[in-house]
């Protein structure tokens, strides 16, 4: 009895997929909610939508025999599953390539003026975007004919280059990966260790992006096994199953890393609104003069009332609002404000005071001042 290696791996990639969509939804959601979506939140979804397109050819691969010797399938079968295959590793390179991009632009405004760490992320950026490009089109190039990738005729009547030169080129290339893995680890370690948060937001964001760390093993492991990579000439009997397994491991470990940060603000938000649930109900006391209400409570003064209200924002723990120099501090308060004074619509406090005075033949002639 043959085992069947397909069927489990085509489960475990799909679950892992799934778990990396929600998390980039929540993304998304997260940041247009702060209205701060870019491109890095755009290229995050577009290595989404890649790993979503890849993993459609890996069940069609698997319905194929895809886990199987390939060796005992049928010809048909055969060429099925190294047709999907020589179409589905391209287009997982593409997403992790495109993942990795993108936490690498997120990082980038992070580092505010430090000019060192903006070049160096830039280089890795350059450097893994184009040679991971050569290596995910170089495969489908290196015969006059694609075919010939999975047809043993077309094989025979086409001309094909150094099969060699792909392989090392894919060693060169992965090898990089692993490098600017490591990088991405490490780094944001050090930018958020320096940042003015709380010691807990600290170490859960540097524990949360240190998790690229796995990424780079699957990395190394994934180099490992590029020999093993079903062709014409190399059909095998694992049939590649540990190349793609870890290859699709990288892939979405990059993708839910890199955008569980982003999605912080969005979690921290609603734990607030269900813990202060309790909390809403409020009592407001009307204003002088104008029957306005205010929502403070009778013995709290102006600084806890200004302290209440603006705390939130500064425990926020969003890395953007955090880092974001265009930001400033910003406190508007008006409290019993009449609509016709001269300083309503600006920031600040508005009093409105009633004087009276009393002249010398002892009648009253009221004035009224806003300050």
């Amino acid at each position: 009895m043959s085992t069947n290696l397909g069927p489990p791996l085509e489960k475990g990639i799909w679950a892992a997929v799934i778990i990396a969509a929600v998390i980039v939804i929540l993304r998304v959601f997260a940041k247009f909610k702060i209205k701060r979506f870019g491109i890095d939140d755009g290229l995050m979804v577009l290595a989404e939508i890649l790993a979503i397109v890849s993993t459609v050819f890996l069940t069609l691969s698997v319905k194929h025999g895809f886990g199987k010797d390939l060796t005992k399938l049928a010809r048909h079968d055969q060429e099925a599953v190294l047709k999907y295959i020589a179409i589905q590793i391209p287009i997982v390179t593409f997403s992790t390539t495109f993942a990795r991009t993108a936490f690498i632009i997120y990082l980038l405004p992070l580092l505010g003026t430090n000019k060192y760490y903006q070049v160096v992320l830039w280089a890795f950026l350059v450097i893994q975007f184009a040679g991971n490009t050569v290596s995910a089109v170089l495969p489908l190039s290196i015969c006059r004919d694609v075919a010939a990738l999975w047809d043993p005729e077309v094989a025979l009547t086409t001309t094909c280059g150094n099969l060699k030169s792909v392989i090392d080129f894919a060693y060169y290339s992965n090898t990089f990966n692993s490098a600017t893995d490591l990088f991405l680890a490490v780094v944001p370690a050090v930018v958020f260790w320096n940042l003015n948060l709380k010691l807990r937001i600290k170490v859960s964001l540097i524990v949360l992006l240190s998790l690229g760390i796995v990424a780079m093993v699957a990395s190394i492991i994934k180099t490992t096994k590029l020999t093993s990579l079903p062709s014409i000439t190399n059909i095998g009997a694992s049939g590649g199953i540990e190349l793609i397994r870890w290859g699709y491991i990288e892939n979405t470990i990059i993708i839910i890393t890199s955008s569980i940060p982003c999605i912080r603000p969005l979690i921290i938000s609603s734990v607030r609104k269900i813990s202060s649930g309790k909390y809403s109900r409020s009592y407001e006391l009307s204003g002088p003069f104008t029957g306005r209400k205010s929502g403070a409570h009778p013995n709290e003064t102006n600084q806890s009332r200004r302290t209440r209200r603006f705390k939130p924002d500064v425990e926020n723990g969003s890395v953007e609002r955090i880092l974001d120099h265009s930001q400033s501090a910003h406190t508007s308060t008006s409290v019993g404000g009449h609509p016709d004074s001269p300083t309503f619509s600006t920031p600040g406090i508005t009093k409105q005071v009633e004087i009276s005075v009393i002249s010398d033949n002892g009648r009253p002639a009221p004035e009224t001042r806003n300050y």
